[in-house]
């Protein structure tokens, strides 16, 4: 018996996987794209190969937010979701103070950049203290903190929790990229908001998720304010 109990508290612990951001910030990416847009391709792919950057979830973390605003173009996005019409919707009306969103788009931190469009370039990522953030996560329950070192810190806070997928392939058969094989990786398959506080520089909290099958997916947890600034983020392979 004792065995079997051994046994079985070392198979808990090996499902059990802790997450822990740095002190200063990890700045979010995100790609506003369509498979049935065909200037997205191109920006598909530069986030592709962030899959190999040296400080992928140390600095950043890319996201892949398909929308489905052009799926009457006559292909339906594969990965598209209306929640990310709307979340670009929101950032365009009520952070930027327009009346227009676009494909592809980027997203640094709640900001747009439109600056890939002339340099494509890795953009310049703040290095400044944000807090660690801290996620815990054991058969589909998984327990968030945070703590900031300014214990006067008191915000209403939503907590995001994300499943991401890499190494999709999609061979569209219509629209205006027809007959194209699209690779996409930080494929955004899951998003879970929260509405939370953090008292005194601190916060935390449990939720439940369904993570049917870890192959080739990414756990994201970042907070925002309730103005939709980011907060502080961590990434990492599942």
């Amino acid at each position: 018996m004792k065995t079997l109990i051994i046994i079985f508290l070392l198979f808990q612990g090996l499902n059990a996987i802790n997450f822990k951001s740095p002190e200063n910030k990890v700045s979010l990416i995100e790609l506003y794209t369509s498979e049935g847009c065909s200037s997205c391709p191109r920006a598909d792919e530069w986030l592709n190969k962030l899959k190999e950057h040296k400080n992928l979830f140390k600095t950043f973390i890319p996201l892949a937010f398909h929308v489905t605003y052009w799926d009457f173009l006559g292909w339906k996005d594969s990965f598209g979701k209306k929640y990310f019409d709307k979340r670009q919707r929101n950032y365009s009306s009520n952070v930027w103070k327009k009346n227009s969103v676009y494909t592809p788009q980027f997203v640094i931190d709640s900001k747009e950049y439109r600056q890939w469009f002339s340099s494509k370039k890795f953009p310049k990522i703040k290095n400044e203290y944000a807090g660690i953030l801290e996620a815990d996560l054991e058969n589909n329950k998984i327990k968030v903190s945070y703590i900031n070192s300014n214990k006067n810190m008191n915000l209403l806070i939503n907590v995001n929790i994300l499943i991401l997928e890499n190494n999709l392939k999609v061979l569209v058969k219509k629209g205006e990229n027809k007959n194209k094989i699209l690779k996409h990786n930080f494929v955004v398959k899951d998003f879970y908001n929260y509405r939370s506080e953090i008292k005194n520089g601190e916060f935390k909290n449990s939720y439940s998720l369904d993570i049917q099958d870890k192959k080739n997916k990414i756990l994201v947890v970042f907070i925002s304010s309730e103005s939709n600034q980011q907060i502080q983020a961590l990434g990492s392979y599942l």
